[in-house]
């Protein structure tokens, strides 16, 4: 919808005759519709395509970001235009064959190989992972979060060449603003808080407001006893649990409980002397329908004490697949289902969602015995990976496995398994964390 002409002509005034791709360093703040709009008046239309025409562009020399004002407006028309450019297929195409190439969230990006044969993912953000292929000599990469990816190419099996892919996003939303937008819309119960989450989560995929900006959305869809959005929210924070204050650890434990999920209570946290924490931890454990998965404050035997005790140091230290599932979730949500993720990365819990199925998962189960009933939890955790598409949680259930076995004093097999953690991921998070629990086991 058109602003006011006076605005509209400060707008053209803005852009000049360039298009928006063309505008050069970070300019000041304004809208970005009108920014779309002044830079098709000019150039003859640069602006969002709304057919299902697969939309097609020559790459400039160097992509340009514009500033903008970080309000909810701009946040939902970038959300809008990157949605709309991920179902028209919107591309920009390069026919040389370079070591480096940049390319907006949203767009796919093609260019061609030098008679390579393979092409591989081997470095991303945190939290991000693109939807990379080869075919007929030319390369397709896309993605919707922002940061620098090295793709290796092959030749006979070996490792050609790097190629660093630099996704940007077109307009700069500075990320203090933006987790300020947040927190202001969160606290107002503003469904637009649900937009400048996802941004967020585009934008700065491994970002410093991180923690405090999925514990927000967290409080937001406890607020409005939204259990859907409390199934999203609670991946991102559940591993950050014990960094969080009492006051925020007994709002997330409530939330769990009103959406039946369970999470991971590590023992110290019942000697607290919060008495809203200790609310919330009677209310979480006597519920009827509360989940078995948590410690308990019964007496254990001083191996599944010392487990639990490195489990919660590690809580601080984010667990890279779940962090990233609740993220493609969340931008999935609201970008119509259409993310820059692979096919083949399809989770356990984003199929049940997309399904709407309420049989758990061999994991889920693994996961839900894994404090309560290490047995049970073992024989689930192996019939999950040899029955479901689960390898981006592969290193966990690993570490879940011989975690287990500790508990039941079995040395062998928490040998066997962490060797098998080092030896197929050795880059893991869950194979430095499997390095205490080596030493608790000698």
């Amino acid at each position: 919808m058109l602003k006011k002409l006076a605005i509209t002509l400060v707008a053209v005034v803005f852009v000049g005759c360039y298009n928006l791709d063309n505008v050069g360093g970070k300019n000041s703040g304004g809208s970005i519709r009108e920014i779309e709009i002044a830079g098709s008046q000019q150039t003859g239309g640069t602006t969002t395509p709304t057919t299902g025409k697969t939309v097609e562009t020559k790459p400039q020399q160097e992509e340009k970001i514009v500033s903008v004002d970080v309000n909810d407006e701009n946040v939902n028309d970038y959300l809008t235009i990157i949605k709309s450019n991920l179902r028209t297929s919107a591309k920009k195409v390069d026919d040389n064959i370079r070591n480096q190439y940049t390319v907006p969230i949203g767009e796919t990006l093609v260019f061609p190989v030098d008679n390579e044969r393979a092409i591989k993912l081997s470095t991303s953000p945190k939290n991000a992972n693109p939807k990379v292929s080869l075919t007929n000599g030319k390369v397709s990469f896309r993605t919707v979060y922002q940061g620098q990816y090295v793709l290796s190419t092959y030749v006979n099996g070996s490792v050609n060449r790097k190629i660093t892919v630099s996704a940007i996003s077109k307009y700069d939303f500075d990320e203090k603003d933006l987790y300020k937008l947040i927190l202001q819309d969160s606290e107002k119960r503003d469904k637009d808080v649900e937009n400048a989450v996802t941004l967020y989560k585009m934008l700065y995929p491994a970002g410093r407001y991180s923690k405090e900006v999925n514990y927000l959305f967290l409080k937001y869809a406890y607020d409005i006893k939204n259990n859907s959005l409390i199934n999203e929210a609670l991946a991102g924070v559940k591993n950050d649990f014990s960094s969080y204050s009492d006051s925020e650890k007994a709002t997330i434990l409530r939330a769990a409980k009103l959406a039946n999920k369970s999470i991971f209570i590590p023992s110290e946290v019942y000697n607290t002397n919060n008495s809203d924490l200790k609310n919330a931890l009677n209310e979480y454990n006597n519920s009827s329908k509360a989940p078995v998965d948590r410690a308990t404050s019964t007496q254990v035997d001083n191996r599944t004490v010392a487990t639990e005790k490195n489990k919660a140091k590690t809580q601080a230290r984010e667990d890279e697949t779940s962090i990233a599932d609740y993220a493609r979730e969340k931008v999935r949500s609201v970008v119509g289902g259409i993310s820059g993720t692979t096919s083949t990365a399809t989770t356990v819990a984003s199929a049940k969602s997309k399904a709407g199925a309420s049989t758990e998962s061999y994991y889920e189960k693994g996961m839900k015995n894994i404090n309560s009933n290490p047995r049970v939890a073992i024989d689930n955790f192996k019939k999950s990976l040899s029955s479901e598409k689960i390898q981006d949680k592969k290193p966990e259930i690993y570490y879940n496995i011989a975690s287990s076995y500790a508990k039941l004093g079995n040395r062998a097999e928490v040998t066997k398994y962490i060797r098998l953690l080092k030896q197929e991921f050795p880059s893991s998070s869950w194979t430095k964390k499997s390095e205490a629990l080596s030493n608790l086991i000698k």
